[in-house]
């Protein structure tokens, strides 16, 4: 037969115990088992147990009349230190050594088998290297992960003011317009956005309406359109001798800025410039590669689709950008805006990358929302809608932006 007393020498062994244990004997007869059994015990008051002052395996004897604060202190302590521990119970405190078992304690009766103790002792003894180590990793991953928190709050921070610095070459409201209104749809579909727009009156009758959108997403796209706002010149001098430069001639030499400034890289943009004249009604558009204009004339009537010729801008220097002139009635409206709406509206069932295909849905909705003669704040809010509406409206895959304009027929004289 072989012996089923533990061999070799064991860890030290922490057998701890309240002074309600006096009557049983103190903890002195559970010592004797553990020395009995090859390990090396001291005895230890209850409150020490599963303290830093002491290292080892501790042994916890509970007195049948231990109190519930003693019993949930020792727990705390016990999960707060990882510290081993075998605690044994009489069998009226068989509730609270359920308790203390589903917190992961090893939880024996007053008169188990002293083998059965001793090794329960040695094997928690055994693993606690490995317990020791667990959480020693475990510490190093939470710094990680506050680390990884605190790297995450700083680049949304920066991403924020990158946005705030964006937003501030864009106008932060609508500027009053001499006999034209004018609407926008602007929706990043990050922080940032790789869509700009500027609405100016340039003089007296004339207002510049202008929507770029630069390759890519993010911050190098955003990056692009600080290129975009500095390099567009609307006015050549200042005050009444001021020239409003035709657009044609805009983009022209936004495209020579924009080649400088990128030295040769593969970043481009699409934009559309017009300017509008309130004594004649007439609007003059210069594109560079971007969505054509629609207009919607006088309560749908009929769709106009304005397509002024031009390259892509940033990519060949001194490139010729075309213009045309159209005329816009009171009840018109005239809308500019990116390629976002391509994505915007999905097919019904759409998934994965199909979700992401473009569709020619945005064309019947921007053209609906001028088509009821409604007023053009009640026409932006009807096209708000409609993308709110749309599948994926949470984590749309483009920047949208869009000017609505229209013109009031009601030109004012400067004074």
């Amino acid at each position: 037969m072989p012996s089923t007393r533990p061999s070799g020498t064991g860890p030290i062994t922490l057998v701890a115990g309240s002074a309600r244990l006096d009557a049983a004997g103190g903890v002195g007869p559970w010592a004797d088992v553990c020395r009995g059994q090859g390990l090396q015990a001291k005895m230890i008051t209850l409150e020490e147990a599963f303290t830093p002052a002491h290292r080892g395996v501790f042994v916890v004897v509970l007195a049948a009349d231990e109190s519930d604060a003693a019993v949930y202190q020792l727990a705390d302590r016990a999960q707060e230190s990882l510290h081993p521990g075998v605690v044994l119970v009489p069998p009226e405190l068989r509730r609270i050594g359920a308790m203390l078992a589903a917190e992961g304690m090893v939880v024996l009766p007053w008169d188990a088998e002293p083998a059965q103790i001793a090794w329960s002792v040695r094997a928690l003894s055994a693993r606690q290297a490995t317990v020791q180590r667990l959480r020693d990793e475990l510490k190093i991953s939470q710094l990680s992960v506050n680390g990884a928190y605190g790297e995450m709050a700083r680049l949304q921070e920066e991403m924020q003011t990158a946005a705030s610095i964006q937003r501030a070459h864009m106008p932060r409201k609508m500027p009053d317009l001499n006999g034209v209104e004018v609407g926008v749809v602007y929706r990043p579909a990050t922080y940032v956005s790789g869509d700009i727009y500027d609405i100016a009156q340039l003089d007296e009758h004339r207002s510049a309406f202008f929507i770029a959108d630069a390759v890519g997403h993010g911050v190098p796209a955003a990056l692009m359109t600080m290129i975009i706002a500095c390099g567009l010149h609307k006015l050549d001098g200042v005050g009444a001798d001021a020239r409003v430069v035709p657009p044609a001639e805009a983009l022209f030499r936004l495209n020579n800025a924009m080649t400088e400034h990128t030295g040769g890289s593969s970043r481009f943009a699409t934009a559309v410039y017009g300017v509008f004249d309130a004594r004649s009604g007439e609007v003059t558009l210069a594109g560079a590669g971007h969505p054509p204009p629609i207009i919607v004339r006088q309560g749908g009537k009929s769709i106009d689709r304005i397509e002024p010729e031009g390259p892509l801008l940033g990519v060949f220097a001194g490139a010729d950008f075309g213009q045309t002139t159209v005329k816009l009635d009171p009840g018109d409206l005239m809308i500019l805006f990116s390629d976002g709406f391509e994505v915007a509206f999905p097919k019904d069932g759409s998934e994965g990358d199909d979700f992401k295909r473009p569709t020619l849905t945005y064309l019947h909705k921007l053209s609906h929302a001028g088509d009821g003669g409604v007023p053009l704040a009640e026409a932006v809010a009807g096209i708000e809608r409609e993308l709110d509406g749309a599948s994926g409206s949470l984590h749309q895959p483009d920047d949208i932006t869009a000017l609505f304009v229209a013109p009031t027929g009601a030109a004012v004289e400067a004074s």
